[in-house]
């Protein structure tokens, strides 16, 4: 039952970690070069380690590990620099997958090739039942 909650909670919070904010319908400028893109990879490594390194039974302390990387995350998209957002989630993503394919898996439920980009999909589907 601990599971299904934090992979729940977990996929919730990583689709909006990777969704990012959607407040306004103004389309986000990008900057042609990034201040912040080292920062934000290093952050982003940082954070994903230690969630990498919590006990994954204690569903509290992992839904807290993901709750903080956001929080870390929202310094560069009060920036306003997608350059380091982008390099933010694809940094942190990297190392879940290599050093913890099993929760990266987990997290990071992947949209089916095959299906048509206008049709709805719903992450959760993709999870087995324990």
């Amino acid at each position: 039952m601990k599971v299904k909650i934090l992979i729940t909670i977990t996929l919730i919070l990583s689709a909006l970690m990777i969704g990012g904010c959607k407040g306004d319908n103004k389309p986000a400028t990008k900057p042609k070069v990034s201040n912040l893109k080292e920062k934000a990879i290093e952050v982003a490594t940082q954070a994903a380690k230690q969630l990498v390194e919590t006990d994954h039974t204690d569903t509290l302390a992992m839904q807290n590990c993901i709750l903080e990387a956001k929080a870390l995350q929202a310094e560069f998209q009060l920036a306003d620099d997608s350059i380091a957002i982008a390099s933010f989630n694809k940094a942190y993503k990297a190392y879940l997958k290599e050093n913890d394919p099993k929760l990266a898996k987990e997290i990071f439920a992947e949209r089916p090739k095959n299906l048509p980009e206008d049709a709805e999909w719903d992450e959760f589907e993709e999870l087995e039942e324990d």
